[in-house]
């Protein structure tokens, strides 16, 4: 294609310098012709024809050259969609390949966003319908006063429900936008311990043992997400266990630092393992609701992990237990 584009605009260029170095000439010589009163009517005629003629041909020229400049270029924009389709030009295959992969991206983040929406409605919408169902109830007068305390329980858990929702919500909005994240070198090991006072009351209460082991190690990143991802991780685990079971929290460098948190739960089945990172998916929806799981837990550990450029590792096997490391 350079080469093509290149010669084309050689030729137009000999061609103009010569057309150019003609009329120059041509018209000296007719005035010239026409001071010494000599009959030079002929020569002008011919004169204005030959540049008129080597004018059209220059802008024919032209346009023809730019549309096989422009050709391939609208051919590539007409054919993003086809993943067959080849540029005619091989300079343009980078450049296409870029353009697909963008127009991707921007196709799934608007269905991303769409799907989003979706299960945000509705999400709202459930705990919202039991708060306002609760509450006609006991407007109306028709509660029995020994049935009153059960419904009002019942408003207070959903209205906690809504809260930790929107609290998500707010959380993923802020990290979708990179809303000023400040980072800096931190003791990823002395920022878990930070953390293990706040989870061991809630281990204890769900008659968990939850455990903390490992070195010193430094890692770079913002201190207040990376203490979303021990809190989420650990909940999880101690969500999905067992009464008795156990929770083991590890920061250790192996290549890298990272962070392990193990369990002796429930487990995730094989085919859900690839899902539970999306945002509302909710493996056990029966034990979700009743530990007052949003599905939304780890898809903003997933989204925290991968403004740290680090990764998730998952390992887990059904009425076994459940491994997951960040490997930063």
């Amino acid at each position: 294609m350079r080469k093509r584009i290149q010669l084309s605009m050689l030729t137009i260029a000999i061609i103009t310098i010569i057309a150019m170095t003609f009329d120059v000439e041509t018209l000296y010589l007719l005035i010239n012709k026409r001071r010494m009163n000599e009959d030079s009517w002929l020569e002008l005629v011919v004169f204005v024809v030959v540049s008129m003629g080597i004018i059209v041909f220059c802008i024919i020229a032209a346009r023809v050259v730019s549309d096989k400049i422009i050709g391939p270029v609208r051919n590539m924009a007409d054919h993003v969609d086809d993943s067959t389709y080849t540029p005619e030009y091989e300079e343009l295959v980078p450049i296409m390949d870029k353009i697909r992969s963008q127009h991707i991206d921007v196709l799934a983040a608007a269905k991303a966003r769409q799907d989003f929406s979706a299960s945000v409605s509705h999400e709202l919408k459930t705990p919202l319908t039991a708060i306002s169902g609760y509450a006609e109830l006991l407007e109306s007068g028709t509660v029995k006063p020994e049935e009153s305390a059960h419904f009002i329980k019942e408003i207070r858990n959903n209205s906690d429900r809504l809260l930790r929702l929107i609290d998500d919500i707010i959380s993923l909005s802020k990290l979708d936008g990179n809303a000023n994240l400040t980072f800096e070198s931190l003791d990823l090991y002395q920022l878990v311990a930070e953390c293990m006072n706040t989870l061991s009351i809630i281990a204890d209460k769900s008659k968990i043992h939850l455990t903390m082991e490992g070195d010193s190690c430094s890692v770079f990143g913002n201190k207040e997400c990376l203490k979303e991802v021990v809190y989420n991780l650990v909940q999880n685990a101690i969500k999905y266990n067992n009464p008795g079971g156990n929770v083991w929290v590890k920061v250790y460098v192996d290549t890298s630092p990272t962070i392990s948190v193990k369990d002796d739960g429930i487990g995730i089945p094989a085919a859900d393992q690839d899902k539970i990172f999306e945002r509302f998916y909710r493996v056990d929806k029966s034990r979700s609701k009743e530990t007052g799981g949003t599905g939304l837990g780890l898809s903003i550990v997933k989204h925290i992990v991968e403004l740290h450029h680090a990764k998730l590792i998952l390992d887990s096997e059904l009425g076994v237990g459940t491994e997951i490391k960040v490997v930063f």
